[in-house]
């Protein structure tokens, strides 16, 4: 092997050791829009809530989990 291939392949497997906290962004923010969205449920009776909530909650969890990832890296 040469030099560049042996460069190559550490970091494959560099980048394959590292974690991500996106998956729990996922998990942990859809968990949060569901419980928002059941107690916002009665406030504002309609199923928008439902869907929204959830989508919301996961979206604000994958922003949350690339900015702690974003400042993982920076270290």
């Amino acid at each position: 092997m040469t030099d560049t291939e042996d460069k190559d392949k550490q970091l494959k497997e560099e980048e394959g050791n590292e974690n991500s906290h996106v998956a729990y962004g996922v998990a942990f923010g859809l968990l949060g829009g569901t419980i928002v969205a059941s107690l916002a449920g009665p406030l504002f009776n309609t199923p928008l809530v439902w869907a929204f909530g959830p989508g919301f909650g996961m979206l604000i969890g994958i922003v949350i989990a690339s900015v702690m990832d974003a400042n993982k890296d920076k270290e």
